[in-house]
């Protein structure tokens, strides 16, 4: 059978019960024993107050240097008793140990009790003493009285009272403390539980095992996943990154991850974002950025709690890596329309020469064979001799294979040149600026009613810059719609999805290039891109 585990919340509770309850229990013996002496201390306080008091009473010492003939000093004592707490005796002696005063009246007129009187009569000190008179055992405070002049000592006074209210005091002084403790333990439980309610609360409910559990699964999942991950807190201190984001940026052989938590973000990566993510609560999605040398494609997201930004977090992957699967996808998808267009208009030629073999005209199948022959021959070898990378080669042969199934003469500029390698100018780059805007100009021209259709094309690869000139004689863009060509989805064209202009005008942006489109109604347009080449 499986061991049922404690809640967290009710070990909180018995935990912090038990630490104030032992807390509590080994400190108030000292705290009572201190308490118990306080008590006694402040009654010997005051004892002694009140005997200096009387002993200083003009009235008091007039009298008792008189040996009190009115019977003053009686009245004088018990009207002051009546008026002082803690207190239950006060005995005015003469130097005899007469009595002049006594809460029991028939007292007065006899000799003081208890033998602890001679050090006040014979040195005339001031001390308390505990001894047992008339009364029963009691602490009582001495001091000596003089006579108005302060010549002579003519008796003295004893305040006191009894050592059973003393013990009395002490122990309402130690319950009272007693209650306060348990007051404590008490407030202790309730404090426990509102804690231990705060916590689970804040945990949002779960377990320790629980949370462990959660660790370990984001602990595999940090370590599964190829995106780098990096999130920070409010104080746009990083609170998590992973191997992959190290990896990424080029940082794994400085950093370990462990020494880069808590530290601020822009510290680490200097042009990161995600401080403007959690200032303006904007989420981004497939950012390209710069970080540390190396481009990202990148989604920032804010982390909120409640509706309160708490965070951000940012994924991201290495652009070259993205790029590559992209020249998979792109750079084929060209070359394959390319070759599709080729093959129809071989096929139409073999269809043509099929047909004149049916009529028996093999001389003017022969002819026609040498002409064709011929003529894709030169355009080969002008295009190959032009343009040295083969996927932009192939690239143009398809599209003059495109042309001539449109009835569009494709033109190649004389200044057309172009080297295999291009520095930062990736093939795959080129080919979705030069297919794009070719397809936009076949497209163009191919929908115009003029007898001279034409796409005239120049690519020219100097020592700083790639230069790319694309010509047609279609029917124009009107000039409102020039700003707009390049936005994502628009298009004049049905069926379209209005991408490839998009994909034209962020490649240009990210190589740092320009691109310009002059256009004329019914005279035609031209789009110029001029990319920088990284010497």
């Amino acid at each position: 059978m499986k061991k049922r585990m404690m809640k967290l919340q009710t070990k909180i509770i018995i935990l912090i019960t038990v630490v104030v309850f032992v807390s509590i229990s080994i400190v108030l013996p000292f705290i009572t024993d201190s308490v118990s002496k306080n008590v006694e201390e402040k009654l010997a306080i005051n004892i002694m107050n009140t005997a200096k008091i009387v002993a200083k009473s003009p009235i008091i010492r007039e009298a008792l240097d008189k040996k009190d003939p009115d019977g003053i000093i009686k009245p004088y004592i018990d009207a002051l008793l009546d008026s002082v707490e803690q207190i239950e005796f006060i005995v005015v002696a003469d130097m005899e140990g007469i009595r002049y005063s006594h809460p029991n009246p028939k007292r007065i007129g006899q000799k003081f009790v208890g033998g602890d009187q001679y050090k006040v009569i014979k040195n005339g000190e001031t001390y308390i003493s505990k001894a047992t008179g008339t009364l029963g055992k009691s602490m009582r405070a001495f001091t000596p009285i003089y006579d108005l002049e302060n010549k002579k000592q003519i008796g003295f006074v004893s305040v006191g009272t009894l050592i059973e209210s003393v013990e009395e005091a002490k122990k309402e002084a130690v319950l009272h403390l007693i209650f306060l403790a348990y007051t404590g333990i008490l407030a202790g439980i309730i404090g426990a539980f509102l804690l231990a309610n705060n916590i689970k609360k804040t945990l949002m409910g779960l377990e320790p095992n629980e949370i462990i559990k959660l660790y370990n699964e984001k602990v595999g999942m940090l370590d599964a996943i190829h995106e780098g991950i990096i999130a920070i807190d409010k104080d746009c201190k990083i609170t998590l990154v992973n191997d992959s984001a190290l990896d990424i940026l080029q940082i794994k052989d400085k950093y370990k991850p462990e020494e880069i938590i808590g530290k601020p973000v822009t510290d680490i990566f200097h042009t990161s974002r995600l401080p403007k993510v959690l200032e303006t609560g904007i989420a981004e999605y497939d950012k390209e950025q710069r970080i540390n040398d190396t481009i990202i494609v990148t989604n920032r997201v804010p982390i909120k709690d409640n509706g309160k930004i708490v965070g951000a977090i940012a994924t991201f992957r290495d652009k070259t890596k993205i790029t590559r699967l992209a020249e998979e996808v792109t750079g084929v998808k060209q070359i394959v329309q390319a070759l599709r267009a080729n093959t129809h208009e071989f096929l139409n030629k073999l269809h043509v020469i099929l047909g004149l073999l049916h009529l028996g005209e093999i001389e003017e199948a022969k002819k026609y064979i040498v002409n064709i022959t011929e003529s894709q021959q030169q355009i080969i070898s002008m295009i190959i001799k032009k343009v040295k990378d083969p996927t932009i080669a192939g690239l143009i042969l398809g599209k003059f294979s495109r042309a001539k199934e449109l009835g569009i003469k494709m033109v190649v500029d004389e200044a057309t040149k172009l080297d295999s390698r291009h520095n930062n100018i990736s093939s795959s780059a080129l080919i979705t600026l030069i297919g794009n805007i070719l397809e936009n100009a076949l497209e163009a021209v191919s929908k115009t009613n003029k007898e001279e259709k034409i796409v005239r094309i120049r690519i020219e690869e100097m020592e700083d810059r790639i230069e790319i000139e694309i010509e047609d004689t279609g029917k124009g863009i009107e000039e409102k719609h020039l700003n707009e060509i390049f936005k994502r989805g628009f298009t004049t064209k049905s069926g379209s999805e209005g991408i490839g202009l998009d994909l034209v005008k962020r490649t240009v942006e990210e190589l740092n290039g320009e691109i310009h489109v002059y256009s004329k109604i019914n005279i035609g347009t031209t789009f110029k891109v001029i990319l920088p080449k990284e010497v």
